[in-house]
């Protein structure tokens, strides 16, 4: 378990977190949302002691904190980050970088073996790192986690650079991770991908956590159109709307379904219904959704 209290980091006059403040359990993925330069990175930078916040602290499993040399080589053993690809060395396998990462963390080599065949990397992960494409590099970033076998892990952009096929086999490692009770923290880009293994998304703004997206137990289903401007305005001209309606950067029409009876609910399938050719969905804000609802109205 990790506590983040009240962890405050500024530059100059500008705080990216603002005393923020956070807790997350062993067996979650949690995923972290926002623009660049609004804190995802200073956040992974605090939580493995990179950056030294202003104040706050980030506690481990309720009792160690980056106070004493001691402490800090605790937490060490229980986390790990995301390689950046330019700290690869060129002149060593792939294997290299993995047994490097077990023998560090885990202690051990013997499952990395396993490791290569789950990510399809045998026919490649022999070779010198210098030969590796932009995926096949990111792929052995990933394999240097799993081969480090942290009960924590922080990934930023871990899917950057991967084709489909591999966005799919590592959002199959990820679930598979959370069930062996690892607590990741994923920062990305791939919205949608994250509603495929995120337990909850969290979104930073000014510094804060403007919202908590949970993917587990979404009670909220809306209707779901998409809509031009006039067409909304439209809308607003002949009908009455629930005070909580959302109209989602400027094409995007949700209207919440909580509140109304099976009535209600057929009148207004059927006033969307006349918008021949345009796709109605029923259910939660996906991250997409809440990213452009948060970061992109106009």
């Amino acid at each position: 378990m990790i506590k983040i209290k009240d962890v405050t980091v500024a530059y100059k006059d500008k705080k990216v977190l603002d005393k923020l403040t956070l807790t997350a359990e062993k067996g979650e993925i949690i995923g972290l949302v926002a623009p660049n330069g609004t804190g995802k990175t200073t956040l992974f930078k605090v939580m493995s002691n990179y950056l030294k916040p202003n104040s706050g602290v980030v506690i481990f499993n309720n009792k160690f904190e980056y106070k004493t040399e001691k402490d800090e080589l605790s937490i060490r053993k229980q986390l790990v980050t995301f390689p950046d690809q330019d700290d690869l060395f060129e002149e060593l396998t792939g294997v290299d970088h993995m047994n490097l990462y077990g023998n560090m963390w885990k202690g051990t080599t013997k499952h990395v073996p396993s490791i290569i065949e789950k990510l399809k990397m045998t026919s490649y992960v022999k070779k010198k790192v210098r030969t590796y494409s932009l995926g096949m590099r990111q792929r052995l970033c990933f394999a240097m986690m799993m081969a480090a076998d942290t009960p924590v892990m922080l990934m930023d952009e871990v899917m950057n650079g991967l084709d489909i096929a591999n966005v799919v086999l590592i959002s199959d490692c990820l679930i598979q991770m959370k069930k062996e009770e690892k607590l990741i923290f994923v920062a990305s880009h791939l919205l949608e991908n994250l509603d495929l293994y995120a337990d909850r998304v969290l979104y930073l703004k000014d510094g804060v956590i403007i919202h908590q997206q949970s993917l587990v137990d979404s009670t909220k289903d809306y209707i779901k159109m998409e809509l031009k401007p006039d067409e909304y305005k439209q809308l607003l001209t002949d009908y009455k709307f629930p005070d909580d309606h959302l109209y989602i950067a400027n094409h995007l029409f949700c209207i919440p379904l909580v509140h109304m009876d099976i009535e209600e609910k057929t009148e207004w399938i059927e006033r969307l219904l006349v918008y021949k050719g345009k796709e109605l969905k029923i259910g939660p804000l996906g991250t997409v959704e809440n990213y452009e609802k948060y970061y992109l109205e106009v």
